[in-house]
């Protein structure tokens, strides 16, 4: 937080500055095939290989998990940082030897630009992790921060508390569409589509709801 300050009083000066954070791809899928102390070894790689993509004036940190963020202090234009975050993804995706096994992880970026995108430290990290964790991101994805990725993010998170309250509340009706058979003139058997009746959206097609009744599990 010193260190986000720090750049936004020198943003204030008129410099730039941003803040990348980063979310590996698969770390999961390490911890379980291979055990969380393969897991650890593969955090301090990707921390020496983070940490030498960096000036000596740029921050590394780690929040915790597989997510980590960078502060690139005092860019000369724009397009630097997207140069570093193209740079991050080409070496953290190389194959790592973590005690006798090979790994190879990807990682997803969001960006947010100091003081374009904000002055305020909490809210500046709030912003690039939540296009991290936005739903699907991709592999080796970079992306800067924009107000439409947040809103779409606060709408997710309110249909997922709305899904656990739909299914106490049995808010879920199943609707049954005919498939009529032409040749012969008669229905031969029927579509079972599920409907939502959300108490201020109204009546909602499974295309709205079903691919993050998925994602939730």
């Amino acid at each position: 937080m010193d260190r986000l300050e720090h750049a936004i009083a020198q943003a204030g000066r008129g410099k730039l500055a941003a803040v990348l954070c980063l979310d590996l791809d698969h770390f999961k899928d390490i911890n379980d095939t291979l055990g969380h102390p393969v897991g650890d070894i593969l955090l301090r790689a990707v921390a020496d290989r983070l940490s030498a993509c960096v000036r000596q004036v740029d921050l590394v940190a780690r929040f915790g998990g597989d997510e980590f963020a960078v502060v690139q202090a005092t860019p000369e234009r724009v397009e630097d940082v997207g140069l570093l975050a193209q740079r991050i993804i080409e070496v953290l995706s190389l194959p790592y030897e973590l005690d006798g096994h090979q790994a190879v992880v990807g990682a997803s970026i969001g960006i947010a630009m100091i003081p374009a995108d904000g002055s305020d430290p909490d809210t500046l990290l709030r912003m690039p992790i939540s296009r991290c964790t936005a739903p699907s991101p991709t592999a080796r994805d970079v992306s800067l921060f924009r107000a439409a990725m947040d809103a779409r993010l606060q709408e997710r998170r309110r249909l997922e508390l709305d899904l656990h309250h739909a299914m106490t509340h049995h808010e879920f009706e199943m609707f049954y569409q005919p498939l009529i058979d032409l040749a012969e003139d008669r229905i031969c058997s029927f579509e079972a589509l599920l409907r939502w009746h959300h108490p201020t959206l109204g009546l909602l097609e499974p295309k709205q709801f079903v691919p993050l009744t998925e994602e939730m599990g």
